[in-house]
């Protein structure tokens, strides 16, 4: 049982790594505050992709999963590596992009407690294994095409594909409405839903929270943290968000208007999820970095 519990965990980050952010709100519901260290120097954030440029990004995800029931302890591994594809088609006179967002290579590898470690490179490999067929499907097909406003806001897309939300955030950064200081702070709401054991679903309301932090060079650092609005105090629940908790670093070129960088970072253990003997940890990290021209490999192939 734990060892398909593991499996159904992999596959999920593996497809909302793929499609993630596609299912989003179109809109963002954000506030922004200005805490006391905010500096009179005040910056802009704003998308500025330009009609036929293609932007490539790098996804990296490697995660641990231990999972204990009673006596017996399992413990998964997966490592998910992307390429990914911006290719910007227009810019209209409101500043709108438009763009096709697709996947050019992926690189999957699991393996669960003592058992053999299932690999899948799209680049090399002619079939994939079952559990990865699902995303392997996707490689080098266009999976959405989407419009959005300089703010980062999605007001248009042509998918209906649908993704867990596993805390990696939108497909784009969600950007403050005004010009923003060193200390400033702004929101986007999100609801999730979790399932409690007697098949009753439950709405857990989370915000992600960024705050500049320093503007250095053109380039913007933002902290984001997920943070959970609604009390949750059962280890039940605990353990279905515990993928979806997340904090980190983005780096966005103000000048060019993209963002350039992202990590995240997972550390958390839930005790007693499905009774006193159980527990679940889960440590995992997340890099995307749009690639220079040099490294832009896989998409050409």
């Amino acid at each position: 049982m734990i060892s398909r519990f593991n499996r159904a965990l992999t596959l999920l980050s593996c497809i909302g790594l793929i499609c993630g952010g596609l299912t989003s709100a179109t809109t963002y519901a954000q506030t922004t505050s200005t805490s006391a260290k905010t500096s009179d120097a005040k910056v802009l954030l704003r998308y500025k992709l330009k009609a036929g440029e293609q932007l490539i990004s790098k996804v990296v995800h490697f995660a641990d999963t231990r999972t204990k029931m009673s006596e017996h302890e399992e413990t998964s591994n997966s490592r998910t590596v992307t390429e990914k594809v911006w290719d910007v088609a227009s810019v209209n006179p409101q500043g709108e992009m438009t763009f096709e967002y697709r996947i050019t290579s992926v690189e999957l590898a699991q393996s669960v407690g003592d058992g053999e470690e299932l690999k899948y490179n799209s680049l090399t490999d002619k079939e994939a294994p079952d559990m990865f067929k699902q995303v392997a499907e996707t490689v080098a097909k266009p999976l959405a095409t989407v419009t959005i406003n300089p703010q980062g806001q999605v007001i248009k897309r042509d998918s209906e594909l649908k993704s867990p939300q596993l805390g990696m955030g939108e497909l784009t950064l969600p950007l403050p409405e005004e010009s923003v200081g060193i200390g400033s702070q702004w929101s986007v709401p999100r609801e999730m839903r979790v399932k409690s054991e007697n098949g009753v679903h439950r709405t857990i309301k989370v915000r992600e929270l960024y705050t500049l932090e320093k503007v250095s060079a053109g380039i913007a650092t933002i902290r984001i943290e997920t943070q959970p609005l609604t009390p949750v105090n059962d280890p039940a629940t605990e353990s279905q968000l515990i993928q979806q908790l997340s904090k980190g670093e983005i780096k966005f070129d103000v000048d060019q208007g993209r963002m350039l960088s992202k990590q995240l970072i997972w550390s958390d253990e839930v005790v007693g999820f499905r009774g006193p003997e159980t527990s679940l940890r889960y440590d995992a990290k997340f890099t995307e970095e749009l690639l220079p021209q040099t490294k832009r490999t896989a998409a050409r192939k």
